[in-house]
């Protein structure tokens, strides 16, 4: 199966698991062999005409079932563990954030791969004790971040939510598994890539409404406290492109204020290391139009040459 054939799978499996089955219909159909019919290919959203053919499609909305509406039990607002000094700040009040570390990236100590894995599960060790007096019934465990220590690529997202709060490794739910096939539509597998978060543990505040917790983007006072341990996990790393995953992930790693439609696309810098932001795998499944599938995998296309030329010329994580 050619690669092109292969991410068009993966596309069209996610468009059946969000109620949509897309239906290529090619422009010109002539009988094939066995009754078969040719010219109908599958279609990749974001591909260049010249990779994938580009059939008109249609979009028929899967059946929702009506149930009966049922009254949830009753459930008992979970205690929250209370938050240390670092983590109390009064609503509206204004954060210093850890500064981002002086000098480029490529000043930092160049490492081995052992070494690389050896001081990654030091700093493991550390986060999980210095962070555990922050657990409770929203965060029960500290979700530092897996992957390849000499990745290249590196993916950073806002924070863990319910799935990763109860295995402990980030980007394993529903968004998780987007991620999966976007990063194997730029040619990688997640045990060749780095996934991190800005905040080690789950935020989440209780909805009254629902009856439940309900995970929420993290708060600068929350940033704070996980930033210095994204900061150390980078410098070990030392990836040469880094792709940031939501608002909260490019704004409390770079610093940047504007939105995040003006910044997707665009390169930033983070000690030297090109950084290209793009929207939160979650957006992505509450809004999932050929327009924004697209925008992501512009995004998307633009890390894989930037990693190519950086490969073919040489240059560093600073190039």
């Amino acid at each position: 199966m050619s690669r092109a054939r292969k991410i068009a799978h993966q596309w069209l499996a996610v468009d059946e698991a969000m109620g949509a089955v897309e239906v290529p219909i090619a422009r010109r159909v002539t009988a094939g062999p066995r009754g078969r019919t040719a010219g109908a290919k599958a279609t990749v959203p974001g591909l260049a005409a010249e990779e994938v053919a580009a059939p008109v499609r249609q979009f028929i909305p899967r059946p929702v079932p009506v149930r009966p509406a049922q009254v949830p039990p009753a459930v008992e607002q979970p205690k929250i563990a209370a938050p240390s000094k670092a983590a109390s700040v009064a609503p509206g009040a204004e954060v210093a954030l850890p500064p981002i570390p002086a000098g480029s990236i490529s000043e930092e100590p160049q490492l081995t791969q052992a070494q690389k894995s050896e001081r990654l599960a030091a700093l493991a060790m550390q986060a999980e004790t210095a962070l555990a007096d922050y657990l409770g019934d929203v965060a029960t465990r500290v979700v530092f971040g897996e992957g390849d220590p000499g990745a290249q690529l590196m993916f950073i997202g806002e924070g863990p939510g319910l799935e990763e709060d109860r295995t402990g490794r980030p980007f394993v739910g529903r968004s998780g598994q987007l991620l999966d096939k976007m990063i194997v539509a730029m040619g990688f597998t997640r045990d060749r890539v780095y996934i991190g978060n800005i905040c080690k543990l789950r935020a989440a505040s209780w909805d009254a409404l629902a009856n439940r917790l309900k995970d929420r983007p993290p708060t600068a006072a929350e940033a704070a406290l996980g930033l210095p341990w994204l900061h150390q996990q980078i410098a070990i790393i030392q990836p040469r492109v880094i792709v940031t995953l939501g608002l909260p992930a490019i704004r409390y790693l770079v610093g940047v204020t504007e939105s995040m439609g003006a910044l997707r696309g665009h390169w930033h810098a983070y000690r030297g290391i090109a950084v290209m932001p793009t929207y939160h795998p979650a957006y992505l499944l509450r809004a999932y139009s050929p327009e924004n599938r697209g925008k992501v995998w512009s995004d998307l296309q633009a890390v894989v040459r930037r990693l190519k030329e950086m490969n073919e010329s040489g240059l560093d994580a600073a190039g």
